[in-house]
């Protein structure tokens, strides 16, 4: 088993997918090298590839790129963390490909549904490849949602979430998104009357400030969080493809606290 037959059986897959231009690409080492185990992660840090280097596994999928940022002007400190996550990498002969594009709407098993499953809410079926999932009547204060969710996300090392608005309003239908992609003004127009976001989804000076003018609370959760389940998913999902090849989700486990006074 190679690293390009996982990458190939993935790639044959998702019209939603413009693999013209696409991040689901190898990021760095080669696709031929024979392999038995696989991380799966939503970013490839450091501590992932040191679990990976002791577990002598050579292919990490991540979600995100791990290489912070792509541009021919960077930040000598972003530049010089590169270099050396590359000489690692080259130093234990592993292998980086981000599957983002494809896994985002990949259903039941991707970063959409796997999201809407674990949060255990009446949501309505999905539809097309929207990033969007929405739920029935749940009746339920903004306060008493936030709590539900908290309960639902322990697993992924979040101890708390922000909330901007009334936490003592009603929800009817809820609006959830996809990653980053959580647009407040996109859930409201599909009717949503309160929206779960991501904080790289949402701006202070934009959507926030819309909402609080049209009474549309906010539950704010980190962008990690909310993409972590898919990637734990796809574990199951490569499992059933690929049985004679070991595969292993690894939590990006930096805890996320809100404090009170």
């Amino acid at each position: 088993m190679t690293i390009r037959d996982i990458i190939d059986l993935l790639e044959s897959q998702g019209e939603w997918v413009n693999r013209n231009c696409t991040r689901d690409r190898i990021l760095f080492g080669e696709d031929q090298t024979e392999i038995s185990k696989v991380i799966t992660c939503w970013v490839a840090t450091n501590k992932v590839i040191q679990y990976a280097i002791e577990h002598d596994i050579h292919f990490i999928i991540s979600h995100e790129n791990p290489f912070y940022l792509a541009s021919t002007s960077l930040p000598t400190l972003i530049y010089k963390a590169q270099k050396e996550k590359e000489a690692l990498l080259k130093e234990h002969d592993i292998t980086i490909y981000r599957c983002h594009d494809l896994w985002d709407v990949y259903p039941e098993y991707g970063i959409r549904d796997s999201w809407a499953n674990t949060l255990d809410l009446n949501f309505e079926e999905s539809h097309d490849h929207s990033y969007y999932r929405y739920t029935n009547d749940i009746n339920m204060t903004v306060e008493e949602c936030a709590q539900h969710i908290i309960n639902r996300i322990k697993p992924y090392h979040q101890q708390g979430i922000e909330i901007i608005g009334d936490k003592t309003q009603i929800i009817h239908r809820l609006g959830i998104g996809t990653g980053a992609c959580t647009d407040v003004f996109e859930m409201y127009e599909e009717g949503a009357d309160a929206c779960l976001v991501s904080d790289d989804g949402v701006s202070n000076w934009i959507g926030v400030q819309w909402a609080v003018d049209h009474d549309i609370p906010l539950i704010v959760i980190n962008h990690m969080t909310c993409e972590a389940p898919g990637m734990e998913h796809m574990v199951e999902y490569l499992s059933k493809q690929f049985p004679e090849v070991t595969f292993t989700f690894v939590s990006n486990d930096y805890g996320i606290y809100h404090m009170d006074e």
